[in-house]
């Protein structure tokens, strides 16, 4: 359906501006200031930056004729999802579950041992996730204005 693959240094930039515009119409309305300024503090870290460029840091991309359509990032540790984002008018298309299946074929490849992923859902991915099997690991909890659940999936 879609080309599933692993981001490419020269498609970090790209990749993070679908992030920001994707997080600013779905889930900047459900922040104050304070969330919205810490989610791009975030996604402007040089490190996180260059974790993704380097490959450190794993990220996924699904691609239409070329163009990033969806992501999804890790932390270095593999283990936990830090972002995942789906442009507009490719929402409830499958795509991120696509993404996901991928980065989970790929990490079991890489780590046979592999048991768990985390990730910390906002409000409007946690239907989402749950739907993917995750589980809440506690209510939802709030820090620097940044509203979240944090979720287990555990990898059979």
């Amino acid at each position: 359906m879609y080309e599933i693959r692993k981001v490419k240094s020269n498609e970090v930039d790209e990749a993070l501006e679908l992030a920001m515009e994707v997080f600013m119409e779905f889930e900047a309305p459900d922040y104050g200031p304070e969330g919205v300024e810490t989610f791009k503090q975030f996604i402007g870290d040089e490190r996180l930056i260059q974790g993704f460029k380097s490959g450190i840091c794993p990220m996924y991309a699904a691609f239409d004729n070329g163009e990033i359509i969806g992501i999804l990032g890790m932390r270095d540790n593999k283990t936990h999802i830090n972002s995942l984002y789906v442009k507009t008018e490719y929402q409830r298309k499958g795509v991120a579950t696509e993404i996901f299946r991928f980065m989970l074929h790929d990490l079991r490849e890489e780590n046979p041992s592999l048991s768990e992923i985390t990730l910390n859902s906002s409000p409007y991915g946690l239907p989402f996730y749950r739907h993917l099997g995750f589980i809440p690991q506690s209510e939802e909890l709030e820090e620097d204005g940044i509203r979240y659940t944090p979720m287990k999936f555990l990898v059979k």
